[in-house]
């Protein structure tokens, strides 16, 4: 049996967290139209890059399910993220532009 680890909870309860955010963003995108939905949609791609690098961990580092390999992508998945968080600011300034 694999032992629980608190860091091991943390890592599903980021999962859990990301996939409920998913949820809410999506349905504001909806909402909000197309010029919003645009730099959420950025945001959510950032989310979804982020939880790979929690299942990335989950999976080579926390369980070793599966060998780790050679490059540590849990960065590379945490570094695309952000540049998808700074893409959906950008965007968001363009909105205070427009208008």
């Amino acid at each position: 049996m694999l032992p629980i680890k608190p860091e091991l909870i943390i890592d599903f309860i980021g999962v859990l967290v990301a996939v409920v955010s998913i949820i809410i963003l999506f349905e504001l995108k909806n909402k909000l139209g197309e010029r919003v939905g645009a730099a959420l949609s950025f945001i959510m791609i950032g989310i979804l890059f982020n939880t790979a690098a929690f299942v990335w961990t989950i999976v080579f580092i926390r369980l070793s399910l599966l060998p780790k390999p050679a490059i540590d992508v849990h960065h590379l998945l945490m570094t695309l993220g952000m540049i998808f968080f700074v893409l959906a600011a950008l965007k968001f300034s363009h909105l205070h532009h427009q208008e």
